[in-house]
């Protein structure tokens, strides 16, 4: 079987910053096993994969609490979404919905937003000026205790504050200065061998020495594949209520450190959802056939 999978580089600042992504529209569900060779093929760290929702389909399934949203006639595109690393399938995706959102808009330009329904919920995306805005659910940041051998895996000797995502699973370590978050140097294979259950990703973070930013975070996931993701959209489901709470902030703009980098606008809208943005460059396609 052909497919030609989109490329989009989301959350884009300068040169070559932002987290690349692989999209692919289709009719209709593909099985688990395909969407998983395809996403190893692209070698991404992680692809979208969505189809559209088909009316007969209110009655039951993801749906079943949404059906409210889907009518005869509907204006506003609707599709299941799913993300794939090189390894496994994740349950939320910020920077590969934000590569479907371009993708979307492309296609759909009278939309002015579109749905997704996804293992984490309703997902909306939406423009706004040049970029593209993400409706995530938010996260709550949850008192942990972090583990000694985590610690030494990750080659910290100290930190400010960790708390866990209530949702995501996601460990957010608070570090004293931005230099330190630069300097983190994991030792991948003791991390990788590392399963703490309920723990599944590692955001390390601080306040930006930069004015133009409140924040600054990197983000590592070895177990799903992903020694640091450049960019990463859902970790700040759970950054964006934790510095909310110490700046007094809803709006806040946050940067990601990784090598490639990448810049994120972050808004509060309640206690319940948070809305992240970036731009987002469609770079172009590529044609597979998996047997």
């Amino acid at each position: 079987m052909d497919f030609v999978v989109s490329k989009v580089n989301s959350f884009a600042g300068e040169g070559t910053e932002g987290n690349p992504a692989g999209v692919l529209f289709t009719d209709k569900e593909l099985s688990s096993a395909l969407m998983q060779k395809i996403a190893l093929r692209m070698g991404f760290s992680e692809t979208a994969f969505l189809y559209p929702v088909k009316e007969a389909e209110n009655s039951g399934g993801i749906l079943r609490r949404f059906s409210r949203l889907v009518s005869a006639k509907r204006t506003i595109p609707v599709y299941y979404i799913r993300w794939f690393t090189t390894l496994t399938e994740v349950p939320l995706c910020g920077h590969a919905t934000l590569a479907a959102a371009a993708l979307l808009f492309q296609n759909e330009q009278t939309a002015k937003k579109g749905i997704f329904y996804s293992e984490s919920g309703k997902l909306i995306v939406y423009r706004e000026e040049d970029r593209f805005m993400l409706d995530f659910p938010l996260d709550i940041p949850q008192a942990y205790n972090l583990p000694e051998n985590l610690l030494a895996a990750l080659g910290l000797e100290n930190y400010e504050t960790v708390v866990l995502g209530e949702k995501t699973g996601y460990l957010l370590i608070r570090l004293r200065n931005e230099e330190m978050v630069r300097e983190v140097s994991p030792n991948y294979p003791l991390l990788k061998g590392i399963r703490i259950p309920g723990i599944t990703g590692i955001c390390i973070t601080s306040l930006s020495d930069d004015p133009a930013y409140d924040f600054v975070s990197r983000f590592f996931d070895p177990w799903a594949g992903i020694m640091e993701d450049p960019v990463t959209g859902s970790a700040h489901t759970l950054l964006g209520p934790y510095w909310q709470k110490i700046l007094y902030r809803s709006n806040m703009k946050a940067r990601q450190l990784s090598r490639r980098g990448g810049v994120l606008l972050i808004r509060i809208e309640n206690d319940k959802r948070i809305s992240i943005g970036g731009k987002a460059e469609i770079t172009g396609e590529e044609r597979i056939s998996i047997v």
